[in-house]
C-alpha cells in the first residue's frame, strides 16, 4: 500500500511542476507538438476515407419510381461518414500515445533531465544534441521491441482465457496491467536513459518497486485513454516517472524528503 500511496503522490507532484514557470516550455512544446501530429494525421485520413466514400457512391442514384430512395441513401452515406469520423477519433486516441512516444523521445528527454537536474542538483553527462537525439530515439526502438514480441504472448495466453467460461473476466485485467507495467517502464526510462543506465540494468531496478511502477503505470494508461486528456498527460508522466526514478530506483538514489528507505543498500548495482 505504501508504494501504491507514493505512485500517487508522484502524479501529483508530476501535476504541479507541470505548471511551474520553470517547467512549463518543456510541458507546451511537445503538447504543441501532440496536437499538430494527431490533428494532421486524423484530418488527412478523415478526409482521404471521405473523399473514398463519396467517390464509390456517386453513382448510387435511384431513377423513376424508386427516386423517393435518394434522400434514404444521401442520408445513409453522410452517416457513414460521420461514423467513420467518430471511429477514426477512437482508433487515434487508442494508438495515438505509442506513435507519439517515439516520434517526441527527444523532447521527453528533454524534459526528464530539466527534472532531474532540480531534483537532484547534479549536472547530466555531457552530450550534444546530435548524440542525445540519436541516443533516445534508439532507446524506443529497444522498448519497443522489448514489449512488441511479449506483447505477442500475453495477447495468446489472454485469447486462450477468454474461452474459459469464468475465468475469462480475468482477460481484460490482465492486458490491462501488463499494459499499464509497460507505460510505467516508458515514462521511469527517460530518466534512466539520460543518466546513460543499460536498459537490463533499468528494468531490474524496476522490478524492486513492482507495485510503485505498476500502480503508477495503469493510472497514467486510464489517463491516456481519455480524448484531450491524452495530449498533455505525456509531460506530467514524464515529470513524475523522473522523480520515482531518482528518488527510489536510480544508482544512489536519495529518497524525497521526510522518507527513510532502508531497502536501498539492497538494490542491485
Amino acid at each position: 500500500m505504501s508504494q501504491i500511496s507514493r505512485a500517487l503522490n508522484y502524479l501529483a507532484q508530476g501535476l504541479t511542476l507541470a505548471k511551474s514557470r520553470g517547467m512549463r516550455a518543456y510541458v507546451v512544446i511537445p503538447m504543441i507538438f501532440n496536437v499538430l501530429v494527431f490533428g494532421a494525421l486524423y484530418w488527412l485520413s478523415g478526409h482521404w476515407i471521405g473523399e473514398w466514400i463519396a467517390g464509390l457512391t456517386a453513382g448510387w442514384q435511384f431513377e423513376g419510381s424508386w427516386s423517393f430512395l435518394n434522400g434514404g441513401i444521401h442520408f445513409l452515406v453522410n452517416a457513414a461518414v460521420i461514423l467513420i469520423w467518430i471511429l477514426l477519433l477512437g482508433l487515434f486516441a487508442s494508438v495515438f500515445t505509442l506513435g507519439v512516444q517515439l516520434l517526441a523521445a527527444p523532447f521527453m528527454g528533454f524534459l526528464a533531465e530539466k527534472v532531474d537536474v532540480q531534483a537532484t542538483g547534479r549536472p547530466m553527462p555531457e552530450e550534444s544534441i546530435l548524440a542525445m537525439t540519436a541516443r533516445t530515439f534508439k532507446r524506443e526502438l529497444r522498448k519497443t521491441w522489448y514489449w512488441l514480441w511479449r506483447a505477442v504472448l500475453i495477447l495468446l495466453v489472454v485469447l486462450v482465457i477468454y474461452f474459459i467460461p469464468v475465468v475469462n473476466v480475468l482477460a481484460s485485467a490482465l492486458w490491462f496491467f501488463w499494459s499499464g507495467w509497460l507505460m510505467g517502464m516508458q515514462y521511469i526510462d527517460y530518466a534512466a536513459d539520460n543518466r546513460q543506465t543499460p536498459f537490463p540494468v533499468m528494468l531490474e531496478r524496476l522490478k524492486t518497486r513492482r507495485w510503485l511502477v505498476l500502480t503508477f503505470g495503469s493510472v497514467v494508461l486510464g489517463l491516456t485513454m481519455l480524448p484531450l486528456v491524452n495530449l498533455f498527460i505525456m509531460p506530467v508522466a514524464v515529470i513524475a516517472g523522473t522523480l520515482i526514478w531518482v528518488h527510489e530506483l536510480a544508482p544512489g538514489a536519495v529518497p524525497p524528503a521526510g522518507r527513510i528507505d532502508h531497502r536501498s543498500s539492497a538494490r542491485p548495482e
